[in-house]
């Protein structure tokens, strides 16, 4: 499920399906253009949908640019399949390669982008055995006094259920560990502060073990491995994050050498879609040597056909 090749084979299913209804309905299979067709009208709904989302969102938390992220991903995509869609229609015999590598790339991101969306819904809805050692917890902003905001509160709220769920279901314990540095404007580390947060909420010191130096998610992960590594090597781990974010930490978790499965809380319904775009963009760029060779072969592909 965290996987690059999961996210390539999700999108494949994608397109064998298309093609299958595609040979059912017109006895044809889809060409690369039909597909970008079909694809800006996707988006396109999408699109609205996300609008939606980001005019509440900053009604509700504000008017900055990080609140239309999830509008301007929507029209890109759509932008995109534009652009391969008018590269394709003028590019004339001479330069027919160009047209079909051009179609090739915009299917190959328009099935990569639905795999993400997928997968990311899969991974928001996958529930871990109760069988863990250990649940992290990832950190993101505290309050200027220390206390939790929303999105933390709700992470650390899921591990506590989880562990409570854990130890009454199977009898297991599960130790915690709340994972993020202190940031320039905040009074004291993240994994400080849901520390707190637990053992006011009935854990126990020797249940808590936090990391207070990391900055970011593949830190908050690194770290944590190196804690479990130094407690018990082999460890059964899971992380709880907010529904949008369990995906790419997962990855984050692979990345690092950290079998762990991924554990949702929720968000507001207005907050998520946005958020989400934010995770896309963000794979896109961890894999972006991925990228890059998928685009070298979609050129040459381009230029075989046309042979």
């Amino acid at each position: 499920m965290y996987s690059f090749t999961g996210l390539l084979l999700s999108g494949a299913g994608v397109y064998i399906i298309l093609q299958l209804i595609s040979v059912l309905l017109t006895e044809e299979p889809m060409v690369p253009g039909t597909i970008l067709k079909l694809f800006v009208a996707v988006s396109g709904v999408i699109t609205l949908l996300v609008a939606v989302s980001c005019f509440s969102l900053m009604r509700h938390e504000g008017r900055r640019i990080r609140n239309l992220t999830g509008i301007i991903w929507g029209l890109s995509w759509i932008s995109g399949n534009l652009i391969c869609l008018a590269i394709s229609g003028v590019c004339g015999e001479k330069y027919l390669w160009i047209g079909l590598a051009a179609e090739l790339i915009g299917c190959y991101v328009d099935f990569l982008l639905t795999g993400m969306l997928l997968m990311a819904l899969a991974a928001a809805k996958h529930k871990p055995a109760y069988n863990k050692d250990f649940v992290i917890i990832p950190g993101c902003s505290i309050s200027k006094q220390g206390g939790l905001l929303p999105l933390l509160k709700g992470r650390t709220n899921r591990a506590i259920r989880f562990a409570w769920d854990q130890e009454r279901t199977a009898g297991k314990p599960v130790r915690y560990i709340p994972t993020g540095g202190q940031g320039r404007d905040e009074i004291m580390s993240e994994g400080s502060a849901m520390e707190f947060y637990l053992l006011s909420h009935g854990a126990e010191p020797y249940e808590v073990f936090p990391e207070k130096q990391s900055v970011n998610t593949y830190e908050n992960m690194l770290f944590s491995k190196k804690i479990i590594d130094g407690m018990k090597p082999g460890a059964q781990v899971c992380y709880a994050t907010t529904n949008y974010h369990v995906l790419r930490s997962g990855m984050l978790a692979r990345k690092v050498g950290l079998d762990a499965e991924g554990l949702a809380s929720g968000t507001k319904w207005y907050f998520w879609p946005n958020a989400l775009a934010r995770e896309i963009i963000a794979m896109f760029a961890m894999y972006r040597v991925w990228q890059a060779a998928a685009g070298v072969l979609c050129l040459a592909a381009g230029w075989l056909a046309a042979m």
